[in-house]
C-alpha cells in the first residue's frame, strides 16, 4: 500500500501516519520547508518517519499541486490513498455572520488541492477531514469554515467511490486553540457577541479556553449519545483519530467515517442540518462540485 499524506506534521496528520505505518504502508509526505542537501538536517519529524518527503510545498502558492505531481518518487507507481489534512477559513464568528466572499479562498486552500490530486493520481480514495458542523456549540464559533466542511462532506457523498471524509470530534490542536483565542478576543471586545455564551462563561468562573472545550464536549455527548453502544463518552484523542484512519485505509466504503472519542460509526448521506446553515448553502459555489 502507498499512502500520500499532505500535512503530516499536524496532530491529525501524525495520527494518519501512525495508521499507515501500522498497516505496513509506504508513506510519502510533503513539507513547506526546503530540503537541506547532504546535511542530515533536512528532515522534519514527519520526514524522518516517512519513506519519502516532498520539500518546498507551499499551499498558498498556485503551483503547489503541480510541484507535488512533478515529484518522480510520487509518480513512479500508483498511490493507493491520498490523505489531505490542511484546512483554513474564516472562524471565530457565528455561522450567521458568514459572507459569500469568505468561502472561495477557504475552498482554494482546503479542498481544491485534494480534488486536483484525486483527479491526477486516481487513488482508491482521497481522504480529508471534517468536524461535527451541526453541533450547536460549533455553529456559534466556526463561522464560514462551516460551509467549507459541508462542501467537503457533500463532495464525498456525491463521489463515494473517489472521496471519503473522516469527521473528528474536538481535540487539542493549534488550530482549535486559535479558534478559541479568536472567540475570546471577541468576547473581550464586543459585549454583544454571543451574549448567552458570554453570560454562561462569566457564571462558570472558568478560564475561557476551559469553558470553550467543556461546552463543546458536553454538546458532543448530548447530541451523539445514540452512537455510544454502551461506551462512556470522553473527548477525542489522537489514538481515536488513528483508529478512524485505520478504518479508512482498511477499505471502508462509506463516504463518511465519524470519530467522536471512542465512538466510531459510518454514514452514507449528509446529516440533517439546521436552518441557520441550510439557508446559507448558496455561499458554496456550485463550481466546487464540478472539478472531479
Amino acid at each position: 500500500m502507498r499512502v500520500f499524506i499532505v500535512g503530516a506534521a499536524a496532530v491529525s496528520g501524525r495520527a494518519a501516519m501512525a495508521a499507515a505505518k501500522a498497516m505496513g504502508a509506504e508513506i510519502i509526505t510533503t513539507t513547506s520547508r526546503p530540503q537541506i542537501a547532504e546535511s542530515g538536517h533536512g528532515n522534519e519529524a514527519q520526514g524522518a518517519e516517512a519513506d519519502h518527503t516532498i520539500y518546498g510545498i507551499d499551499l498558498e502558492k498556485p503551483d503547489a499541486v503541480d510541484k507535488m505531481l512533478a515529484d518522480k518518487r510520487l509518480r513512479e507507481k500508483s498511490v493507493d490513498y491520498v490523505i489531505y489534512i490542511p484546512a483554513r477559513g474564516s472562524v471565530g464568528m457565528d455561522v450567521s455572520e458568514s459572507k459569500a466572499e469568505m468561502v472561495p479562498p477557504s475552498l482554494e486552500y482546503s479542498v481544491i488541492p485534494y480534488l486536483k490530486l484525486a483527479k491526477a493520481l486516481q487513488p482508491k480514495r482521497t481522504i480529508a477531514l471534517s468536524g461535527f458542523m451541526a453541533l450547536p456549540a460549533l455553529m456559534k464559533i466556526y463561522g464560514a469554515m462551516t460551509f467549507t466542511k459541508i462542501a467537503m462532506e457533500e463532495l464525498a457523498v456525491r463521489n463515494p467511490d473517489k472521496l471519503q471524509i473522516i469527521r473528528i470530534g474536538m481535540f487539542f490542536s493549534n488550530s482549535v486553540r486559535g479558534i478559541a483565542l479568536l472567540a475570546q478576543r471577541r468576547f473581550t471586545r464586543e459585549k454583544d457577541f454571543q451574549p448567552d455564551w458570554r453570560a454562561e462563561w462569566k457564571k462558570s468562573g472558568m478560564k475561557f479556553s476551559d469553558f470553550f472545550y467543556d461546552k463543546n464536549y458536553r454538546s458532543e455527548e448530548e447530541t451523539y449519545r445514540e452512537h455510544a453502544n454502551g461506551i462512556p463518552f470522553r473527548p477525542t484523542v489522537p489514538e481515536d483519530i488513528t483508529n478512524g484512519f485505520k478504518l479508512a485505509l482498511g477499505g471502508e466504503k462509506a463516504p463518511i467515517i465519524n470519530v467522536l472519542g471512542p465512538w466510531l460509526w459510518t454514514e452514507s448521506a449528509m446529516p440533517q442540518l439546521p436552518e441557520a446553515v441550510t439557508s446559507r448553502l448558496n455561499l458554496i459555489p456550485e463550481s466546487i462540485y464540478k472539478i472531479l
